[in-house]
């Protein structure tokens, strides 16, 4: 009942994302009912390609990101939002066609702050992958993310917005809040979005990078050496039992290549990591 009478803003931020975002916002406007929808807003990322007029174009409004990054762009977009509930839709999702059906109806319970569905990459290998590690998640605790998010706009104010401790583990520190405070943030495993994924050099590359940047301490010391390089011991292992099962012979080659990327970004980050404890010290004297 209170999927009829909900209003919604819909929110994206947003870096040069003009491949894939006509196909994004067409999908949006056929899965959000029109009588939902609040405003469609934006916060672009200083692109260069065109993003901007894109959105425009489908009748989106469009801000600046003040800072940069997606704790800053997640906080401006909420700071317009105007309507008791907010969906967060990133730049390379495309939402499965019943997407605003199941979800929508989770916020007929007022503890429950957050709705969210899962999301599934669209490259085939990595499609398995995820497919794998989904079918080993029984009560969808973890994976979370604010890709295809419905928020109830109230409480997530009431929490203070989206930390910005991390430019990429966002998700995990809204959730963290969620978790601690009164409320529940639901996932519903049925509901199976695309992530756009191009290929797999970009996704090594992606998660590479954030290994990198990532302010949290999850990648730091000895102990995530020793747990990821056992992973990596092991993965030739696992690449041939998800390759057996998922019927995807090039998950041999390439789980394998995946764990030996984290190794590298967690010695690549230690090393900027001392770099920049190093100009500090040099800026003191």
């Amino acid at each position: 009942m209170i999927a009829k009478m909900m209003k919604a803003d819909i929110v994206m931020w947003a870096k040069n994302g003009a491949k894939y975002l006509p196909l994004v916002l067409k999908r949006i406007d056929k899965v959000i009912p029109q009588d939902v929808v609040n405003h469609k807003i934006l916060i672009d990322d200083s692109s260069t390609d065109g993003t901007p007029e894109i959105a425009k174009k489908h009748g989106w409004m469009v801000y600046k990101n003040p800072e940069g990054g997606i704790p800053s762009g997640a906080n401006e977009a909420l700071r317009h939002v105007t309507a008791p509930f907010f969906i967060s839709i990133e730049q390379d999702i495309l939402l499965t066609r019943d997407w605003w059906s199941k979800i929508s109806k989770y916020m007929e319970n007022p503890k429950i702050a957050v709705a969210q569905g899962i999301r599934i990459c669209t490259h085939p290998v990595l499609k398995c992958l995820d497919e794998y590690h989904y079918s080993k998640i029984k009560d969808f605790t973890h994976g979370y993310s604010l890709d295809n998010n419905l928020f109830r706009t109230e409480v997530i104010r009431e929490l203070g917005g989206f930390p910005n401790k991390c430019p990429f583990c966002t998700d995990a520190y809204i959730h963290r809040r969620v978790d601690e405070s009164p409320y529940q943030w639901i996932m519903d495993g049925t509901v199976i979005s695309q992530h756009i994924r191009p290929s797999l050099r970009y996704e090594l590359q992606h998660y590479g990078n954030a290994i990198v940047k990532c302010r949290c301490k999850k990648f730091d010391g000895s102990a995530a050496i020793v747990n990821h390089g056992k992973i990596l011991l092991t993965s030739p292992i696992r690449a041939i039992q998800v390759a057996i099962q998922k019927n995807c012979p090039n998950m041999i080659w390439f789980y394998p290549l995946y764990r030996l990327q984290i190794m590298k970004s967690i010695f690549l980050r230690r090393k900027r990591n001392r770099k920049l404890i190093s100009e500090k010290k040099k800026k003191k004297n």
